[in-house]
């Protein structure tokens, strides 16, 4: 009887050891699964949110660019008969077009103010001057071109490979404006910016002499 209760108890703590050592290794494998699981989640969140950064990036610089690219292509000569560009710098092009289609030319103006692309509009007054207050609004928010070119200018030698011209640009010059951009609507790393660029040729510049 003795030796039936010494190898019942020696069954059972073997048996019981192992159990322990089971459940061990069950919790590791466990653990492990989750972490990859959460890491993957992780990872995959991640992902998704420079998508959407980078989504909206490609909505405002797109918005913008187009917007500005229809007021740059239809630029005329002011009511008073000035020049078609007042100022051609990287930062900042002052131009007239009539933007409102209203048959009156405004004095428009593009301009970084911080990380905001931002446009002046200048009505003609009685005298057809430009002296009143303008309006402002944001082309695009979100902007990170810091001390980089936003304009560029480019004369009638322009093929695709030629440097652009000396900022400030001389106006009676210019042929060609190219327009270039980088948004980060997260400010956090890089692979959330988004770079977009096009080149206007202003109608009425092709046909200036």
């Amino acid at each position: 009887m003795d030796n039936l209760i010494k190898i019942f108890n020696l069954r059972f703590c073997n048996r019981s050891g192992f159990s322990i050592i089971e459940s061990i290794i069950v919790v590791a494998i466990f653990s492990i699964m989750m972490l990859t699981i959460s890491l993957f989640f992780s990872n995959l969140y991640k992902q998704h949110s420079v998508d959407v950064s980078r989504i909206e990036g490609v909505g405002i610089a797109g918005r913008a660019i187009e917007n500005m690219s229809v007021e740059m292509r239809k630029m005329n000569r002011a009511e008073s008969g000035t020049f078609f560009i007042e100022s051609a710098e990287d930062q900042i092009l002052i131009f007239y077009s009539d933007v409102d289609n209203d048959d009156a030319t405004e004095k428009i103006k593009y301009y970084l103010d911080g990380t905001d692309l931002k446009r002046d509009t200048i009505e003609p007054g009685v005298g057809l001057d430009y002296s009143g207050l303008p309006v402002t609004t944001v082309v695009a928010s979100f902007v990170k071109n810091g001390a980089d070119p936003i304009f560029r200018y480019y004369d009638e030698n322009y093929t695709g490979t030629q440097s652009a011209l000396s900022s400030p640009a001389n106006v009676t010059l210019v042929k060609v404006i190219e327009v270039s951009i980088y948004i980060n609507t997260k400010n956090l790393d890089s692979q959330r910016t988004v770079y977009a660029e096009t080149k206007i040729s202003p109608r009425n510049l092709k046909n200036f002499n």
